[in-house]
Formats: C-alpha cells, structure tokens, sequence
C-alpha cells in the first residue's frame, strides 16, 4: 500500500479556510490605526465644541453684564432728573445739585450695580449729566444735556393776563407740531386772568375755518411730503388761574360765562377747561448770553460791508459782529430793502432798542433769532420772517427785553420757528397773519395778547423745552427736558 499524508488529500475549501483565519499583520495594524484616527477626529471635535460654547457662555455673560451696565447708567440718569425736579439728597434745591461724584447701588437683575454721576452747569443754562454705571467690572457711560424750563413753556399760547380776541374773522388756530410732546401734558392756551371774546364772531380751533401755515424746521423748504403738516384742528385744553374768567362784551359791558354759554352764543370752543391756583411764571430771559450769541455772530460781516459801503458808513462796513444800534440796524434795514442784496441776516441777531419793519419792507433771518431790548414793530404790509432748521430748532424766534410790545400792524405778515416771547403786550391788527412753529409768550400784567380780526396759527413745537438762555424762576418748580442723550466711549 502507499503511504500517503492525510494532509495532502484536504480539500481546497478546506486549505483556503485556514489561511482566511490567519489575517496579516499588517491589515491588524490598519484597523487599530483607523480607529485611533476616528478617537482623534472625535476627541478635536468634542473639545472643540467644548471651547465654543465656552466662549459662547462668556459672550454671553459679558452682554448680559454691558446691558446691565447700561441700564444702571440711564438709572443714574433718570436719578439725576428726579433730584433737578425737586430736593437734593442733602436736603437743598434739586435745581442747584452739582455734584462732581454722587455714587448709589442698584440692583440689575442677578447683579449689584453701581452708578457714579457728576452734574455741570453750561453758559446757556443747560445741564450735562454723566453716569458711569459699573456692573462685575463692566462699565458704560452716558451722556444727557438737560434744561430746567419753566411749566409755562408747555403751553402754545400763554398770557400772564388777559387774551384778548375781538373783530371777525380773528381765528386763533393752536395745534401740535409733529407728533406732539409725549409723555409730557400741554395745553393749547393758558391764561393769568381770563380770555376775552369781544365779539361771537371770533373762534379757536374752528375745523370749519381755513388757514395756512408754513413749512417748520424739519420739512422740506416746500413743506411737501411732511409727516409734520398741519393736521386738522381739534378740540382744545385751556388752562386758567382761580379767579380768572372766561368773559364775552365790548368794554365794561362784558360779562362772565362758562364754554356751554360761549357756545350757545355762537363762540366756537370745543374743549376742557382746567383751573390752577396760579400759572406757572415764565422764565428768565438772559440778555447777556444772547448779547454773547450775537457779538460772535459773524455771519453778517458781508452784509455790514455791503451796507456800509452802500450808505456811506465805514464804521457800519467794518462791523464784525450781530450786535446793532438802533441805527445800524435801521441802516441794514435800508439796505436790504434797496433791494442791491436778496439774502437778509443770519443767526442771532441783537438790538440795542427798538427794531421796527417799516411798512412794505421785508426782513428774513435764517437760523438765528431777534432779540431787542424794546418793541420789535412790524408796520403796516410789512413782513418777518425768522426761520430754523432741524440743527438749530432750539433757537427763539422773536424776545422782547425790558418792556418790549410786540406790534404787528395791518396786513403785516409775521413767520417764526421757536418761542416768541414779548415782555409787553403782544397786539395783532386786523388783517395780519401769524404763522409760528414754537410757542406765542406775553408777559404783559395787563393784557398779554389782543388779536384785531387777525388770523393767528400756532403749531405747538415741544423743542421750545429746550431753548437755551431761558431759566426758570426759583419759585418756580421746574421741568426736566433732556435735550441730547448720548453714550460715550
């Protein structure tokens, strides 16, 4: 018999069975490399992952603790008009308050904040506030340019006496500029001792009678395509002082009456009327900063030379500066009326005495003001014009100082942005138009304002706030009007 292995007679599946069971060593080392590759891939992007919402938590925190920072900065702020309106922490007048590092603690959510504030006085009476509000070492800081106005600069029409309205068709227009003042109330007429109706003839805010009205310091020249176009006229809030009344009749046949009778007697007035123990006083006009505005106004150097040489003056051709004589401003006057120059003053612009437009003459004044220290008179067609824009929308329109009237006379034509303000009675003749985006101020003790069967339109502008170079009288609680509120760096 042969002798044959049995190994040697296997099967060929058999044979390749065995190998297959016996990977290479190098296949092994792949496999353990691959899977250390992915542990590497995983590992990178878990703490990559890990790192980002780290960073994403500290984000986070630091907004979370900037808004905190913030909001305890304009507490600081809001603090600051809270002492200006009434006491001090120490106990004095809120309006006198200057501190250069008062320092509180406020919560802010899950944190304790703290804010620093320092107070200083500016040349035109404004008041900045800085507030650093600190919260887990993060700081912000704001900014707030405020003015204590007197309450009396909430009303479009104030008289610290009487209002006088006689003659048809004298119509009286008062409404809002814009979209009015916010949270802050005002009425469209105040006054000391009674409105007057001298005849039934006469109206206020009748939607049925037309009037016209300019363009503001924030439309287009053209007024076109203006959010701030006059709207209809609505009902009204008149303010009065115990003791004053409304009255109706010529002369000493006048007699006292309430709305219900004014308007069963064909006086159109729909509204309230609300009674005070007094009006609040009009502010204190500072002459010297205004004298200070205009002496470096030099705006009208070209026009002063071109006067002068016009008129023969050479001291009135090297003036400098805004600030008149009498006559050098009648001089100007002269000259614009010549009609040699089109363009007519900028900026403010101050008397020393009367200013007058003689009749048929016309003056303009481009963002600025007339400030006299006596009557400015308008005669008889004659026109001015006092004009802003939005970057000067807080400068006054018209001030009389001393015992300055403001006369507009026949057929006159008066347009002005801001406050106008008379310290004498302020008289509209019949026929004569006024036009005002700001507010119309008489401080006359006995007849603050008399429209003759004039046409009278007020568009009440709450800039008028923050007019600079008036001040609140000390016993006169004063209002808080933020001007400007920025943050800083």
């Amino acid at each position: 018999m042969c002798s044959v292995s049995h190994r040697a007679f296997r099967r060929p599946s058999e044979r390749l069975i065995g190998r297959a069971s016996l990977p290479p060593r190098a296949e092994s080392g792949a496999a353990l490399l691959a899977v250390l590759v992915i542990i590497v891939v995983i590992a990178g992007s878990s703490a990559s992952f890990i790192w980002f919402m780290n960073q994403q938590q500290t984000r986070a925190g630091a907004r979370l603790r900037s808004a905190a920072a913030l909001a305890v900065a304009e507490a600081g702020v809001h603090r600051a008009l809270s002492v200006l309106e009434s006491v001090a922490p120490d106990g004095s007048p809120g309006r006198i308050w200057r501190p250069a590092a008062y320092s509180d603690v406020v919560p802010e959510g899950p944190f304790e904040g703290r804010f620093t504030l320092s107070l200083t006085g500016q040349d035109d009476g404004a008041i900045v506030i800085t507030s650093v509000g600190e919260v887990a070492g993060t700081t912000r800081r704001l900014r707030a340019r405020v003015y204590l106005a007197s309450p009396a600069l909430l009303a479009g029409l104030y008289g610290t006496s009487h209002i006088r309205l006689e003659r048809p068709p004298a119509a009286t227009v008062v409404l809002s500029y814009g979209a009015g003042i916010g949270d802050r109330p005002w009425v469209h007429i105040a006054a000391g001792m009674g409105v007057w109706f001298a005849t039934t003839d006469v109206s206020i805010n009748d939607p049925s009678v037309a009037f016209a009205a300019g363009p503001g310091p924030v439309d287009a020249p053209d007024g076109s395509g203006s959010a701030t176009q006059p709207r209809r006229p609505g009902p009204i809030r008149l303010l009065l002082a115990n003791g004053a009344d409304l009255m109706l009749g010529q002369g000493s046949g006048f007699q006292r009456v309430d709305v219900q009778q004014l308007r069963a007697m064909g006086v159109y007035l729909d509204g309230v009327v609300v009674r005070a123990e007094s009006l609040p006083r009009l502010p204190v006009v500072d002459g010297a900063y205004y004298q200070s505005l205009a002496a470096g106004n030099t705006g009208n150097a070209a026009l002063n030379e071109a006067a002068g040489r016009y008129l023969g003056d050479a001291d009135l051709a090297r003036k400098r500066d805004s600030l008149y004589s009498r006559e050098e401003f009648e001089e100007v006057r002269t000259y614009l009326h010549a009609g040699v120059q089109s363009s007519g003053f900028r900026g403010v612009v101050y008397v020393k005495g009367v200013a007058s437009v003689l009749a048929g003459q016309r003056i303009k004044i481009a963002d600025g003001a007339l400030v006299a220290e006596g009557t400015v008179h308008l005669g008889e067609g004659a026109e001015l014009e006092v004009t802003h824009s939005a970057a000067t929308r807080t400068l006054p329109g018209i001030i009389t100082l001393g015992e300055g009237a403001l006369v507009i006379s026949r057929d006159a034509r008066l347009r002005a942005h801001g406050i106008v303000y008379a310290s004498g009675t302020i008289s509209v003749a019949q026929g004569a138009r006024v036009d005002i985006v700001g507010a119309l101020l008489g401080d006359d003790g006995a007849l603050s304002f008399r429209s003759v069967g004039a046409s009278v339109v007020i568009r009440y502008d709450p800039a008028v706030m923050g007019t600079p170079g008036l001040r609140a009288k000390d016993d006169t609680p004063p209002v808080a009007w933020v001007a400007a509120w920025e943050e800083l760096p």
